[in-house]
């Protein structure tokens, strides 16, 4: 919330009025925050990187029998 969300007195407002206030209220606290939204996109991407790799590892490290196995296993 604003400060400039309560100069007006709610009881001076009309019932048109306050639901304007209302839903602009809404927006501002829904309003994107680019910042914020770049340090969650980093935050992911370095998350996702990760999980590739480990799995990449771990694919690696089987023989083909046991990645057929695999393979096999979540086909079904």
């Amino acid at each position: 919330m604003r400060t400039e969300d309560m100069i007006t007195s709610l009881d001076q407002l009309s019932d048109d009025e306050l639901m304007e206030r209302l839903r602009q209220v809404r927006h501002n606290r829904e309003v994107a925050r680019p910042a914020a939204a770049r340090k969650t996109a980093k935050v992911e991407a370095r998350q996702s990187r990760v999980k590739h790799s480990t799995a990449e590892k771990l694919l690696a490290g089987l023989s083909d029998a046991e990645r057929q196995k695999l393979i096999d296993q979540y086909s079904q």
